[in-house]
């Protein structure tokens, strides 16, 4: 195969020099030359491509789990800090349990018990334990736990904290 190219000779001015016909120079390309792949490189390009599309695959799935757990786990944390509010805003408190289910399937369970922080066996002095009884508040253990389940093994979300009551007249001395 031969290819004709047109090549120019210009002077400084830009004109071609001395009237004479256009120049054409020959080139001549080989056929059995080695301008081009193999069928192995070729082969050894597309498997290293398959083998980054796959990983950049498994990544992007695997990202896809990450935002889905994380949603969930936040749908939960908001559930247990709903229900852990609405029995704080009670002026009085009772020791005990309530449970109830959302809509979208989580389930929420909520319990109330005395703060016995202050007994001797938990570190207080006799002398801070009988103080504590002379006081007019109380305090109790408000726990909220949301669980749910999520390739079948259950999961959950628990906040607590402490909340000061005053006591009722049958509870003081």
């Amino acid at each position: 195969m031969r290819l004709l190219i047109r090549t120019e000779r210009r002077n400084q001015c830009g004109s071609i020099p001395g009237a004479a016909p256009e120049k054409w120079r020959r080139l001549t390309l080989k056929g059995n030359s080695q301008t081009g792949f193999t069928l192995l490189e070729i082969l050894l390009a597309i498997a290293i491509l398959g083998v980054a599309v796959t990983v950049i695959m498994q990544q992007f799935s695997a990202g896809l789990r990450i935002a889905r757990t994380s949603k969930t786990y936040t749908t939960a944390t908001i559930y247990a800090k709903q229900m852990l509010e609405e029995y704080l805003l009670a002026e009085e408190m009772e020791e005990g349990e309530a449970s109830g289910t959302f809509d979208d399937g989580f389930t929420w369970n909520v319990s109330i018990a005395p703060y016995e922080d202050y007994m001797e066996g938990e570190g207080a002095t006799e002398e801070q334990q009988e103080l504590y009884e002379y006081l007019p508040l109380e305090m109790f253990r408000v726990e909220s736990v949301v669980s749910w389940m999520e390739g079948g093994r259950e999961k959950s979300v628990a906040l607590a904290t402490l909340k000061t009551v005053k006591k009722t007249e049958e509870n003081t001395m």
